[in-house]
């Protein structure tokens, strides 16, 4: 890290919140402050998010055709980083990458540097810090992430953040911003009124008392419509998101239907405020967004015909025909617009470049009609949900099926597709996933602590644990905890089990048809250190 570097994240532990902010009115200011009230009060489960993991932004920034910074010594800033739950466990897998997170809402802050603090982490900061007041002093960032905020901002800082995104961005930096899109947004927007309008009879409680009180409103008029056929008939689309709205999280409800903005955008109004701030649109995250090769023949050739070569229409007229509500746009600065791909051709070099790791949700297994010895291949690879590359794939088919002669279009247009599809998650650099090996593995202490906060110190109530990948993995315990706090240092397998039993840790199952059994010491801690093993703790 150069001298200026080191000065610039000084310079950014020092800074201090602003009160108020003399460039916007006095009534602007309050609602403002009513977001910020609305956090401190009703605190926002800050939770790990899958797409906006640096080593995935890497990869999605390459297939469009940019060059974005490697993740050794990349600065990330994150605006609306609440609790840090977002960032903790990306710093905790990239030591060498510094974060520097900012948020409104002093108890979320306050709550996430005393995570950062028992973990031991030092190179993610938080700061209790108005958009508003970012300039260029605050320094240039490799990524930027804004997850979950610019659609419940006011217009001033919705342009400030694209702002952000151009004059804080680096050279070759990539940005992420998500938001709420029409026209998918108009069908929940719905429930959003019906809400907002019988609020008014519970203004005087507070932000969960109203949320409870509204959600209870919601159900009494998906009941009403239920009972009556031609309703159901007509509205059933309406029924379903109301469910879906009250199986949420109360603390969701409340910041996404209560909050005092809440302005979904078209995606060409989006990219058109993000170009007049300085910013180039690369794509949307979710590749299958922005490349619609992977649809029918004939829709994709309609879509091609209503955009007429313009890709901002091509993105605005899928959402029209596919309802959608959610973006997750890539931006980056307007230096870099002419490399972006905006016409759907990825090289070869590209896709050799990325690593790929199939989907939790894949499917195990090759269908029985498949014949296609590359797809079975790449299935094959697939299943054992390790990371691989495409070398990977040609070294598997030469072993598995001698002589068998490749078609590499036939290879990279598969393994695109899937990854287009989403069956394919890629990343930008390799995350070595090591095994244990007997007196050589151990846990380095900062994933043990991670862990401890969580389970033991009350952390979960903040937020949840992230792997390498920044997915939420809801398996971590105590028993696994246990586990990893023998493994700090070099152990062999016979001292785990003997320390195992002798502390009696005992560990009781129950089958679906409630037989409970106890199990087997030897194959829990198995079990456990596979688990290790795909959370990427262990060092030799």
């Amino acid at each position: 890290m150069s001298q200026k570097d080191r000065e610039q994240i000084t310079d950014i532990k020092e800074t201090t919140i602003i009160a108020s902010n003399p460039n916007i009115s006095e009534e602007l200011q309050v609602n403002i402050n009513e977001v910020k009230d609305s956090y401190d009060s009703f605190l926002y489960v800050s939770k790990p998010f899958s797409s906006t993991n640096i080593n995935n932004l890497q990869a999605k920034a390459k297939l469009y055709g940019l060059n974005p910074a490697p993740l050794k010594g990349a600065r990330i800033l994150e605006l609306g980083a609440s609790c840090g739950g977002n960032l903790i466990p990306q710093a905790l897998y990239y030591p060498e990458a510094t974060f520097t997170g900012i948020d409104l809402s002093s108890v979320q802050v306050q709550h996430g540097n005393e995570m950062i603090k028992s973990i031991g982490l030092t190179n993610v900061t938080l700061l209790e810090k108005d958009i508003l007041d970012i300039d260029e002093s605050f320094g240039t960032f490799d990524y930027i992430i804004v997850h979950g905020i610019w659609s419940w901002v006011p217009d001033i800082v919705k342009d400030k953040i694209l702002s952000i995104c151009n004059k804080n961005l680096s050279d070759n930096g990539i940005a992420y911003v998500s938001y709420n899109t029409y026209p998918g947004w108009k069908r929940l927007e719905q429930l959003r009124d019906i809400m907002l309008y019988s609020e008014k009879r519970a203004h005087d409680q507070n932000l969960l008392e109203r949320t409870l009180y509204t959600k209870n409103v919601l159900k009494m008029v998906a009941d009403t419509m239920n009972s009556d056929e031609r309703s159901r008939t007509q509205s059933d689309y309406k029924i379903n998101n109301i469910h879906r709205v009250l199986n949420s999280s109360d603390y969701y409800v409340a910041h996404e239907y209560l909050e005092t903005f809440n302005d979904p955008v078209y995606v060409s109004d989006f990219i058109e405020r993000a170009q007049q701030q300085g910013c180039a649109y690369i794509g949307d995250e979710v590749p299958q967004r922005s490349f619609i090769s992977w649809l029918s023949e004939d829709v994709a050739d309609n879509i091609r015909a209503l955009s007429n070569g313009n890709y901002i229409d091509k993105e605005q007229f899928y959402d029209y025909v596919y309802d959608t509500q959610f973006r997750m746009s890539l931006l980056t600065k307007q230096a870099n617009e002419s490399i972006i791909n905006h016409d759907e051709t990825v090289t070869m070099d590209i896709l050799n470049s990325l690593y790929y790791v199939a989907n939790s949700a894949n499917e195990k297994g090759v269908p029985s009609d498949w014949t296609n010895t590359v797809y079975i291949a790449i299935k094959e690879i697939m299943d054992t949900a390790k990371q691989f590359t495409v070398q990977d794939i040609l070294n598997h088919i030469n072993r598995s099926y001698p002589g068998y002669i490749i078609d590499n279009n036939q290879l990279y247009q598969r393994l695109l597709y899937l990854t287009i599809l989403g069956n394919l998650n890629i990343y930008g650099e390799s995350y070595p996933l090591i095994p244990f090996v007997e007196n050589e593995s151990y846990i380095p202490e900062p994933f043990i602590s991670y862990m401890k906060t969580l389970i033991e110190d009350g952390g979960s109530q903040y937020t949840a644990l992230g792997n390498m990948y920044n997915q939420i993995d809801e398996s971590i315990d105590n028993g696994v905890l246990y586990i990893a706090k023998l493994l700090a240092k070099p152990i062999s397998r016979e001292s785990l089990i003997q320390a195992m039993n002798d502390d009696n840790l005992t560990v009781q199952r129950t089958t679906k048809d409630g037989y409970t059994y106890k199990v087997p010491t030897e194959q829990y801690l198995n079990e456990v250190l596979v688990r290790l093993e795909y959370l990427g703790y262990f060092r030799k």
